[in-house]
């Protein structure tokens, strides 16, 4: 008798080992036909974790193609706002530990406390920050921090305070990163605390990450090999993403961390588990229930999941009426999906170095991991009409920019003086600083570290520039018959000095 339990329990176990075995195939195969249907993609990360352990870790792809470099699961990628869920963690742990009140108005901390005039900012506490419900905004604040990485703390303190503005008393849901920058600057003026720091102490050291950070010069300066940005809408395909820059000031704490899939794998399994990791409570359920529960109700489309709130740092939303967890992140070149179902206890993270068609790829993939991990689909071909979908898309996407490229692939100059009329400084004290040079025939313009080289425009004594890959504005510069005065770029006026 006591063999035959022992019989059936082996059997038993048999049957759960192959049939784990047969999902991390099907899991495989949709993947590698993925992205063989989808070449754009130069490479692809992912994780999945399921009761409590590891379930699926691999990468696919090269993470430098010009050196032959293959991607790895400790290669590093950008995951820009997904840095938000970490932030907001953070923010839960300093409140339990007495540091902060989340409920508290900003107004009595630093730097607004100190404002001659502060009224924009009354009734606004961190957790409104950090749920995107605070009813101000600041598109310079927010534009700095994330695209020009040349400032300094004084700089940012009066631009907060001089061009904040009130949305007339509309507390409702608004996602942006201006919450998440003024936090870091009431941590660092009130508190003397640095978030990299504090992430590092906190965070990253205790649950034992080996290729996670938010300091751009360690990401730099390690050993880490870092996945290189690609575009795949430039005629030329694929190209490196050379002129997307980062540095330091620019790694933000409403994006800014590089991480690899094997350290994330690890994030998820300490989220679905409320704290607890490799057997032991790192953090009590109660900072992690708060980081997790809706504050803002959203109810609005998302990429893949419908949404339904935010909390610090996460977005609450459904799958097929399965309630998920998540956050997504994208900058040029890069990708990053991060979710997990608390019920069920599935998770998924997905990194991509590619933006424009990465976003597509890496959701699909990890809606068919969801509904194959739910019983939805039991085969790869039940995901054809989805893959048809996406690939029509992509084609949308791609054919848009050709026509575009087509579009202006005849314009002519309109500028009103040869090239070197344009050279030099402009100046907005609070949009940043802008330099113009002559470059092999065209104008090369730095908005702070970010460059592009101008091509024609339709209107007179203007120039096209791509400060965001594939983002493309006009500058207008302001000239008499004898010099250029000024230019305005995004409705700001740049004066030559």
């Amino acid at each position: 008798m006591k063999l035959k339990t022992i019989l059936i329990v082996t059997l038993h176990l048999v049957s759960i080992i192959s049939n784990a075995q047969t999902i991390q195939d099907k899991i495989d195969s949709f993947i590698e036909n993925t992205l063989n249907e989808f070449s754009e993609i130069p490479s692809l990360a992912i994780t999945i974790v399921k009761d409590d352990k590891a379930f699926f870790t691999n990468a696919y792809g090269y993470s430098d193609i010009e050196n032959k470099v293959k991607t790895n699961t400790n290669t590093v990628y950008y995951i820009a706002s997904v840095t938000k869920s970490f932030v907001g963690l953070l923010a839960s742990q300093l409140e339990a530990d007495g540091v902060i009140d989340l409920d508290k108005p900003i107004t009595e901390y630093a730097p607004i406390k100190n404002f001659e005039d502060n009224l924009v900012f009354q009734g606004v506490t961190i957790k409104d920050l950090l749920s995107h419900t605070s009813g101000i905004r600041n598109g310079f604040f927010t534009w700095r921090y994330a695209s020009i990485g040349d400032y300094t703390n004084d700089d940012m303190i009066k631009l907060l305070e001089e061009k904040t503005v009130s949305l007339k008393n509309n507390k409702s849901y608004r996602y942006d990163n201006f919450g998440y920058n003024v936090f870091d600057l009431i941590l660092s003026q009130e508190f003397n605390l640095n978030w990299k720091e504090e992430l590092e102490k906190r965070i990253f050291k205790p649950l034992n990450f080996k290729n996670t950070s938010a300091l751009y010069l360690k990401a730099q300066n390690s050993q880490w090999k870092l996945a290189q940005p690609y575009t795949a809408i430039n005629e030329n395909r694929l190209p490196n993403l050379a002129l997307t820059q980062k540095n330091e000031q620019t790694f933000q704490a409403a994006g800014g961390m590089v991480m690899s899939i094997e350290d994330a794998q690890k994030w998820l399994l300490f989220n679905i588990n409320k704290g607890k990791l490799e057997g032991e409570q790192m953090y009590s359920e109660n900072i992690l229930n708060k980081s997790h529960t809706s504050i803002a109700d959203t109810n609005q489309k998302g990429d893949i999941f419908q949404d339904v709130g935010y909390g610090l740092g996460y977005k609450n939303g459904l799958f097929r009426n399965e309630k998920v967890i998540y956050h997504l992140g994208g900058f040029d070149g890069y990708f990053a999906h991060m979710s997990f179902m608390p019920e069920k206890k599935f998770g998924i993270a997905v990194f991509a170095n590619e933006s424009h068609f990465g976003d597509n790829v890496s959701n699909l993939i990890a809606s068919f991991v969801y509904d194959l991990l739910l019983g939805n689909v039991s085969s790869i071909s039940d995901y054809d009409d989805e893959i048809e979908k996406v690939k029509q898309r992509i084609a949308n996407i791609q054919a848009s920019f050709d026509a575009d490229r087509t579009n202006r692939s005849d314009r002519k100059w309109t500028l009103m003086h040869d090239f070197d009329k344009y050279e030099g400084k402009y100046e907005n004290k609070y949009a940043g600083l802008m330099q113009v040079k002559m470059y092999d025939k065209t104008l090369k313009i730095n908005l702070g570290i970010s460059t592009s080289f101008a091509s024609p425009s339709t209107k007179d004594d203007s120039v096209r520039v791509e400060f965001r890959d594939g983002q493309g504005t006009d500058i207008l510069f302001i000239s008499n018959e004898k010099e250029v005065l000024a230019l305005v770029y995004g409705g700001n006026v740049y004066l030559k000095k």
